[in-house]
């Protein structure tokens, strides 16, 4: 298949992620707005790794003063970076789940869960809507 055009903004890893999907995948246009924050969360999580390995010049630049004359040191804290990583971390499986992109060698898609409220309606073995009251019921007579 042929790949879409990369969009313009990512970085190496973003740009990676978009070329290996769209490589293998025909996308609609949902899928293509899934894949784009996928990729952007993808270049984020390069740059928080940046930060956690102590390459403090990725998202951040100290400059002292030099009019300073009580010698003053500046100390700059990144926090939450390693917090921040993981959320963003889970949030780049999501989004690549939500694609629902079929494998490749057998052409399977992943099973699609019903979370949303609705998606799921409990029947009987005759196809009857059984309640939460009648499953009450049968489980305390049994």
């Amino acid at each position: 298949m042929a790949a879409s055009n990369t969009p313009t903004g990512l970085g190496a890893g973003g740009r990676d992620l978009w070329t290996s999907i769209t490589d293998d995948h025909e996308l609609d246009a949902a899928q293509k707005v899934t894949l784009l924050e996928a990729c952007r969360s993808k270049d984020r999580l390069d740059k928080l790794d940046d930060v956690l390995r102590g390459d403090g010049d990725t998202w951040m630049k100290l400059y002292v003063d030099p009019r300073s004359e009580d010698g003053t040191i500046l100390e700059l804290r990144v926090t939450q970076a390693l917090a921040q990583a993981n959320s963003t971390a889970n949030l780049l499986k999501q989004l690549l789940a939500a694609l629902r992109l079929p494998d490749v060698a057998s052409g399977k898609r992943p099973q699609q869960r019903g979370g949303a409220r609705g998606a799921y309606s409990p029947t009987s073995k005759n196809g009857a809507k059984v309640s939460s009251l009648d499953k009450a019921r049968a489980a305390k007579s049994s």
